[in-house]
């Protein structure tokens, strides 16, 4: 990899970033039916991601992740699965906390490698929920600057 960049999306990179995001949800998230996943493709690229603002990290032309806040909300954050292990994940969470004074998100219990990822940047725990739409039982966890 030469130089990762961090920058905001463009309209042009929302296809690619909806990529991302159902390639990686289907393996993260192997516990929920794919079809979940493959019924919110449109409303992921119509919806959520023009109304976040969204980061992605690159190297040169080619996009390896990206993460999306609504306020301080951290919505989204992805890695393509070649390059998650890399420090990837780590450059877009440091670039929203130094966005930020204050994070929350929600990460599904079955997902021990993204909580113990969250939890090693400081995040904590603040309440247990389930989801409505799948019927899993999620965190929600909490950073402060």
């Amino acid at each position: 990899m030469k130089d990762i960049e961090i920058n905001e999306i463009t309209e042009k990179d929302i296809t690619q970033i909806i990529d991302i995001w159902y390639e990686v949800s289907l393996q993260a998230h192997d516990f929920i039916p794919s079809d979940y996943w493959r019924n919110n493709k449109d409303q992921m690229s119509d919806k959520y991601i023009p109304m976040s603002e969204t980061y992605q990290a690159t190297d040169g032309d080619e996009i390896l992740g990206f993460i999306s806040l609504l306020d301080d909300y951290l919505a989204a954050i992805f890695v393509k699965s070649e390059f998650q292990g890399k420090g990837i994940g780590s450059l877009l969470l440091n670039h929203a906390m130094n966005l930020r004074n204050t994070l929350e998100l929600k990460v599904f219990c079955k997902n021990r490698k993204s909580i113990e990822f969250y939890k090693s940047r400081g995040f904590t725990v603040i309440s247990e929920a389930k989801d409505n739409e799948t019927g899993e039982s999620e965190l929600v966890m909490k950073w402060h600057k």
